[in-house]
């Protein structure tokens, strides 16, 4: 249901437009969350949490390659959680690339 409504389309968040790709949601789903049951089921309210959620942090690629990584603070189950965004540094492209229980 959520690859057929999202994939391919983007959506306003406070890094601006965001869009969702199948790996995007693939990433999300594998991702490992301390609340696993209520992360996949966000998934199915990704364009109001990506509208809501409040930028936190942004950071450098560790690897040096040209990308910054955006955290989206969002509440899953009560607590705090993180809407991973990537952003290509050359096209200014910006992708889902996962939702996460903490930051590194």
């Amino acid at each position: 249901m959520a690859k057929i409504n999202l994939v391919g389309n983007s959506y306003l968040s406070s890094v601006g437009m965001v869009t969702i790709t199948m790996g995007g949601i693939k990433e999300t789903l594998n991702q490992p969350h301390r609340f696993q049951f209520e992360k996949i089921n966000a998934i199915y309210s990704i364009i109001q949490l990506l509208a809501e959620a409040e930028l936190v942090k942004t950071s450098a690629d560790k690897m040096d390659r040209p990308l910054n990584w955006h955290y989206l603070r969002i509440i899953i189950a009560g607590n705090y959680s993180y809407i991973v965004v990537r952003e290509d540094m050359k096209s200014g492209n910006k992708i889902l690339y996962s939702i996460v229980d903490y930051i590194k």
